[in-house]
């Protein structure tokens, strides 16, 4: 199991590094004024520079990515029901997601944009959620229409 927390790990930290690239590149196409954004101003101004910000940014997305990652193996664990599990997986993934998005200035720090991070934060999760709980129970249903006809 530590094996495979590893892979996870590293698997996640490294599209953790990629979002971390990737998502301030569409901000910067969707700006179209020729700059490259990698991080926000605020971060800028509260790390004492761009490159400083990069850094911090780049290092909390690695973690964050790993994190994820191991977070996933949450779901592997059969002796657990889907409503221990989800749960878990749901407050794994909140303790780390929002330090790193407070960190990084992805929202405001007031009460009442924390309050609608959370809000965006569960909404997006249980979509997730639902969606992919739907996509298992029609696999299941497949698989017990094969043993059915079989």
């Amino acid at each position: 199991m530590k094996k495979k927390c590893l892979i996870y790990a590293i698997i996640g930290s490294l599209g953790g590094i990629s979002l971390s690239f990737i998502i301030p590149l569409f901000i910067s196409l969707m700006i179209n004024d020729g700059m490259y954004y990698p991080v926000t101003l605020e971060m800028i101004t509260s790390m004492g520079g761009q490159l400083n910000a990069v850094v911090v940014q780049t290092l909390l997305s690695i973690v964050y990515g790993a994190t994820l990652g191991m977070a996933s193996l949450i779901f592997e664990l059969d002796r657990w029901s889907l409503t221990k599990q989800t749960i878990s997986h749901f407050v794994v993934t909140s303790l780390v997601t929002f330090p790193v998005a407070y960190l990084c200035y992805w929202m405001d720090h007031n009460f009442k944009s924390i309050f609608i991070y959370f809000g965006i934060f569960f909404a997006i999760y249980l979509f997730i959620w639902i969606t992919q709980y739907i996509s298992i129970y029609h696999q299941i249903k497949k698989m017990n229409k094969k043993v059915e006809s079989n």
